[in-house]
This record gives C-alpha cells, structure tokens and sequence, in this order.
C-alpha cells in the first residue's frame, strides 16, 4: 500500500487558479465592505438586487446541475450521478446560494440597525461576492464532467479512498461494496466505449482497473487483508467450486477484477487490436507485481486471463491478435526468470496453444511462437544465462529439432531461428548458451554456413509490413551480423 500505482489526477491547476484569484479578491472586498458597511442609507435598495441576483444565478446553477449530470449519466453510466452530486464543487455552490437563502429570510425577522442584522448583511454580501467571482469557474468546472479524462481518474481515487479504508479495517462492508461497485461502473463504462468505439474511453477504463487491481494486489499483509475473509464478490455464472476455492485462498478480489477485464475484452473486434495489446500489458504488469509479491494464486489467474485471451484469437482464427499475445505472453515468461518451475510451466501454457494454432489455424500461428521461443531465450539470457540454457534443453530446442524434421514444412522458420539465437548470444558473450546451440544443431560447419549464408542474403531489420511488431522475426543485430559475416568471409 506505501508504494502504489500513480493515479494520475489530472488537476486542473488553471481552474485552481482562477478560483483562487477570486477567493482573494471577494475577501478583499469583503474588507472594504466590513469597514464602511453596506447597509447605511442603501440597505432598500441594494438588499433585493442582491436577492433576484441569488435567486437568477441559483436557477442557472440548478439548471446546469440538471443537464450535465443525467446527460454525463446516460452517456457513460448512471453511477456517475451519485459520484457528481457529492463532487466538493456542486456542494459548496449549493450551499453558498442555500446559506444565502436562508440569511435572506432571517432577515425579514431581524430589526433593521441591529447588530446581528448588520452581520448578516455583511455575510449575505461576501457570499454575493463569492457567487459573482466564483460563476465562470463554476460553470467551467462543471462542463469538465462531460470528459472522461476528468471523472475516470476520479472514480480511481474513489476506488483507492475505499481500498486505503478497507486495509485500516474501517467500516468493511460498506466500503468493499463501494469498491467493487466502482469496479462495475468502470467496466460499463469500458463496454459503452467498445459498442460506440471510443478508444479513448476504453483506454482511460482499462487503466483504471489496472491501477484499482495494481493496488489491491499490494494489499498485503494480515492487518491490510483482513477485508479479504469478509463476504467475497463474484461475477455471475461462476461455479460455485470456484468460489469456494477463491474464498478459501483470498485472491476473489483479484478474480473479480480480471473476470471483468475479460467482460471487456469479449466485445472487441478485429478493429480494436491496440485496445487488447494495452490490456496485455497491463496483464503483464501485475502479473508481474503479484509474482515479487509472492502471491502464487494472484500469478495463476494472470496467466488463465492470458491463455483465455489466446484462446479466442485462436477461435477467431485473428493472426494479429494472436500474435500481439504471443508477445506479451513472452515478457509475462520473462518475468518469471527467477522461479524456475512457474517459467516453465507459462512456457507449457504457450505451447499448448501454439500446437493447437497448428491444427486448427490462423496460419503463421505456430511460426510465431516459433521465433518468440528464440527471442526468449536471447531476452532471459541478458538477465540469467543458465534460465536461458534451461530453455533451450527443455522447450526451444525440441521445438527447433521438429522444425528441422525431414518432412516439415518449417525448416526456414526453423533454421532462421536458431541460427539468430545463436549468433546473438555468442555476439554478447552467453558462450554457455550459445554452445547449447552450437553442439545441438551446428556441429556440421558446411550446413551451418550454408543456412547462414541465405539468412543474411536476405537479413533486414524493419518488416515488409508495418504492424504492431515493426521488426522482422529473425533479424540480426548489427554486432551479431558483423561477426557473422566474419565467420563466412573464413572459409
């Protein structure tokens, strides 16, 4: 909790400052109104100029209030109206023009030249000077509600307000419902971006609930989780095994967010690829973090989120999808270098479906899971070369052996592949790993040149076209080109 995600709230320092300016100049005002008094000799006439003037700028006010709020409302969801009439700007405006109101009608009571009619006077003529200089930035403020870039970030720290008091152990089951009910407004907020193709909405929605379960997930410890035992939140339709298996491990919290993402992610087309790649990543990223933080069941259900994912490119036959997934799968890999059996196991889930694309499609699938295995093993060598070996002996080397079977149809793929790996990490200095390699595949030097030759004939680094990769699969780099060339120009 000490060290969470930036909520990033936007705050509208202009606004800030403009209200400010005011503020200042209406108690300066005030001042000048206090020492020489505004009720000597004008009270008749000024006293119901300042009432119709309250009275016309409350029924703008009101008239604002009721168009934006319920427009906002049924343009995104109607949860934002309870979020809008506690908002500190329509408070403390209502209660201006209400407490000037009611200093109106006392007035009407109190014996003209008294001295608690004289004070009144004065407070109903500083609350006319706050009304009159506070109205543009009031009016300004108010149509900031109509822009999800203002009231996403805030339904964020509402969200995180509740999370800080559930870990405090502060009124839990008010504050869990308030919570999840954020995280409900957030998801149809997301899913009214999907129908009208909105990125932007959908963009701004996904992060939220990146940063709502960011924070959660570092709700750790036995004082912070104590809300974790109360009564848990599903989504519908989830079997009731499953829940009790959530409830007995405390990670429903997670689940429920994830399901939701998942809720967003069923309804995007083939035109929406940026808004799943954004998706994955932040799947990436807290995967990430519930891994550091040693929770294994948070790890789990990132992982089931990703194969479910992956899965529905496959029953969509979307190579695009497919292949931004196999590339966020392959950083979620990386960053379970430092345990072993949960690398492995990712790398089990990855090809599960990478031999399924080869049965059943989009075409290319298999290839690409193919060359990710390569950069894979160049990614998780820079940071631990005996993971990477771990890799080739277990998964990148008989994956490549079958490519190079007699009948296949990927031996390019195949060659291409381990002959990049190779020579990048022996361009690096992972001798160790780039051996693993040499004395599977390259021992016959005749072959090995011979393959090598057609791979740089045709080495280029950008891709014919341009896609969310940009690279091509199998390029080498300009040092690993370099000692390539070399090794051809010795024969």
């Amino acid at each position: 909790m000490k060290n969470r995600m930036p909520v990033n709230p936007q705050n509208p320092k202009g606004l800030l400052i403009l209200t400010g300016a005011g503020m200042l100049g209406a108690l300066v005002l005030a001042g000048l109104i206090a020492a020489y008094g505004v009720n000597q000799g004008v009270d008749s006439v000024t006293m119901p100029v300042v009432g119709r003037t309250l009275n016309q700028f409350m029924a703008v006010v009101l008239t604002c209030i009721a168009l934006i709020v319920p427009l906002t409302a049924n343009l995104y969801t109607p949860k934002l109206v309870t979020l809008y009439v506690r908002h500190p700007l329509i408070v403390a405006m209502l209660s201006l023009l209400l407490t000037s109101h009611i200093i109106c009608l006392s007035l009407n009571f109190i014996p003209a030249g008294s001295l608690l009619n004289r004070v009144l006077v004065d407070a109903l003529a500083l609350i006319y000077l706050l009304v009159m200089l506070g109205a543009l930035p009031f009016l300004y403020g108010i149509s900031r509600f109509l822009r999800p870039s203002y009231f996403m970030p805030m339904l964020t720290r509402k969200g995180y307000r509740n999370l800080k008091e559930l870990a405090r152990g502060r009124r839990i089951e008010a504050n869990k419902d308030e919570l999840f009910e954020t995280v409900d407004v957030v998801t149809n907020v997301a899913l009214t971006g999907m129908a009208r193709g909105d990125r932007q909405l959908v963009l701004l929605s996904l992060k939220s609930l990146h940063t709502l379960l960011g924070d959660i997930i570092r709700c750790v410890g036995t004082e912070a989780s104590y809300w974790r035992a109360s009564r848990p939140w599903f989504v519908p339709g989830l079997a009731k095994e499953g829940q009790e298996y959530l409830t007995r491990e405390l990670i429903w919290p997670e689940a429920y967010i994830l399901a939701q993402t998942l809720k967003v992610s069923e309804v995007a087309n083939r035109r929406q690829h940026e808004l799943l790649s954004e998706m994955a990543a932040h799947l990436v990223d807290t995967a990430r973090l519930a891994n550091d933080a040693g929770e294994e069941g948070v790890v789990e259900l990132h992982v089931m989120t990703l194969n479910t994912l992956l899965r529905e490119a496959l029953e969509q036959k979307d190579l695009r999808r497919f292949q931004n997934l196999s590339y966020h799968y392959r950083l979620l890999i990386q960053a379970f270098d430092a345990t072993p059996e949960r690398m492995h196991g990712t790398v089990r889930h990855l090809m599960h479906y990478a031999r399924l694309a080869s049965r059943q499609g989009p075409a290319f699938a298999y290839e690409t899971v193919v060359y990710d295995l390569g950069e894979l093993v160049i990614s998780i060598a820079a940071d631990n070369e005996d993971r990477a070996v771990e890799l080739i002996q277990a998964w990148a080397g008989p994956v490549w052996q079958e490519a190079l079977a007699q009948d296949s149809g990927m031996k390019k793929v195949g060659w291409r592949t381990l002959l990049r790996a190779h020579w990048e990490l022996r361009s690096q200095g992972f001798k160790e790993a780039s051996d693993a390699i040499y004395w599977r595949f390259l021992t016959d030097e005749a072959i090995h040149r011979e393959q090598l030759e057609l791979l740089l004939e045709e080495n280029r680094e950008l891709h014919y076209e341009f896609n969310d990769r940009l690279m091509r699969f199998a390029h080498f780099s300009p040092q690993a080109g370099r000692e390539a060339q070399a090794f051809l120009e010795q024969w």
